[in-house]
């Protein structure tokens, strides 16, 4: 197991976070800067004048980048702060609890009742529910005494209460202090990297490939555990709710969804959201769509889900030890699903990854007419926006260089963006450029910079 410290210290990452700015500010900036003025000001024939008007304006314009410069500084200095009290919060949380269990002595009994007596305290002092402090309490306990390495990072500003929870929750079945600090030393590493969104699906797998329980046994025993629930949520609306298998929940979206956009294609005025609700309505009350055929549902007849699975070559084989399967963009699944939905495929897709990187490396399939579209959406895994996590299956595949402005259709230059942050790079409030086949750089307004790499699958 490595030893070295598996986040930037604070200092380092702060000062990392300004290098795009400190670019960006001290280019030379004339032309902007003239450009900004004649759209505002328009042209001056008198060069006297339009000289001491852009030394005018040229101050003005100047003095607005400082002070979004300083907002932008606040907003981050602001943000480590919080986590660093969030850190301490935890420390102090775990201190009362342990000196709670320490009064209650070695009785069950005692120690529950001093930490309920604890956790009542607290809630009548911070005018709370005693659930949400007996959960905070909770997660303290898990944080201090299982997972120190990311208490550490969190205090370090490494990293946000986010990734923490994820790599609590996902951790937290692993049985031994030494797997736990294995776990954590892989996942903060990915960790400082990327969002929280993007860190669960890795951080689903580390646990599952280091996990003394193996898999399938968590996922058998986590499978008893299915149901569906009904929450009232006022004015005549109420919440249905189901806990299912992975696999099967990711497919019901994924038909509700095709079926709504295929009813929405016929002008329906409903937005997806309620197609969506609409659609379940009646498949699960009648069994189909509307069939009548005046109605915008006959529009989802027909339509099935698409679900794609990742399956370790050696484990369809048989070899349990080859690691889980797992679906595209989301964690892993069971096996016995994932040979099943495999056996009764209409076509499998051979997907090729780097044995180190896990990044996809080649696609294959029996259809060459959509090859590119389904190695693109193999390659990028989800939305190539660096803080979105949508699954390739509800984004566009963009021209990163515009197709009207002499953008090739070719594997170097497409990407998958979901709808939202595909509108925003086509208005040009963000801009983008593929760098290398896969990697994408992207430019904000104020000139931040961000570099989003293509999935890995391992």
């Amino acid at each position: 197991m490595k030893t070295t410290t598996p986040y930037p210290e604070p200092a380092e990452r702060y000062a990392r976070a300004y290098e795009d700015w400190e670019a960006w500010l001290g280019r030379d900036r004339a032309a902007d800067i003239e450009e900004a003025y004649l759209a505002v000001c328009g042209p001056f024939e008198d060069p006297y004048i339009f000289a001491a008007e852009a030394d005018r304006f040229t101050a003005g314009f100047e003095g607005e980048e400082r002070h979004r410069r300083s907002l932008m500084d606040d907003v981050l200095e602001l943000q480590y702060g919080q986590d660093r009290l969030l850190a301490k919060q935890q420390r102090v949380l775990a201190e009362l609890a342990d000196m709670a269990d320490a009064e209650g002595g070695a009785s069950n009994a005692d120690r529950e009742m001093a930490g309920r007596s604890l956790v009542s305290e607290l809630a009548v002092l911070l005018r709370l529910a005693d659930r949400t402090v007996d959960a905070r309490v909770c997660t303290a306990q898990k944080l201090v005494h299982h997972f120190p390495q990311t208490l550490e990072a969190l205090q370090a500003g490494a990293i946000g209460f986010g990734h923490t929870r994820v790599i609590m929750d996902r951790g937290m079945n692993l049985g031994t202090p030494e797997a736990r600090a294995e776990y954590e030393q892989v996942v903060l590493e990915r960790a400082v990297e990327v969002t929280p969104g993007r860190l669960d699906r890795f951080a689903q797998l580390t646990a599952a490939r280091l996990g003394a329980i193996p898999f399938e046994e968590r996922h058998k025993k986590a499978r008893e555990e299915r149901r569906v629930w009904v929450t009232e949520c006022g004015d005549g609306m109420s919440q249905l709710s189901a806990m299912l298998p992975t696999v099967f929940a990711e497919g019901i979206w994924d038909r509700l969804t095709k079926q709504a956009k295929a009813v929405a294609d016929t002008g329906d005025p409903r937005t997806r959201d309620q197609l969506r609700a609409d659609l379940l309505t009646e498949l699960l009350l009648t069994g189909q769509p509307n069939g009548d055929p005046d109605a915008p549902h006959r529009a989802g007849v027909g339509i099935r889900a698409e679900v794609a699975i990742v399956i370790p070559a050696l484990a369809l084989a048989g070899d349990e030890t080859a690691g889980p399967a797992s679906m595209v963009g989301r964690g892993p699944i069971d096996m016995d699903t994932a040979r099943r939905l495999a056996a009764d495929a209409d076509q499998l897709v051979r997907l090729i990854t780097h044995p180190v990187s896990g990044m996809t490396v080649a696609v294959d399939s029996y259809r060459p007419s959509a090859k590119m579209r389904r190695y693109l959406r193999w390659r990028d895994g989800r939305c190539r926006f660096p803080s979105c996590n949508a699954s390739p299956w509800r984004t566009d595949l963009d021209h990163t260089k515009e197709w009207q402005h002499d953008g090739k259709t070719a594997i170097d230059n497409l990407a998958n963006l979901c709808r939202g942050y595909h509108t925003l790079k086509s208005i040009g409030a963000w801009t983008v450029k593929q760098v290398a086949p896969g990697l994408l750089e992207w430019t904000s307004p104020n000139g931040v910079t961000a570099t989003d790499h293509p999935a890995r699958w391992n």
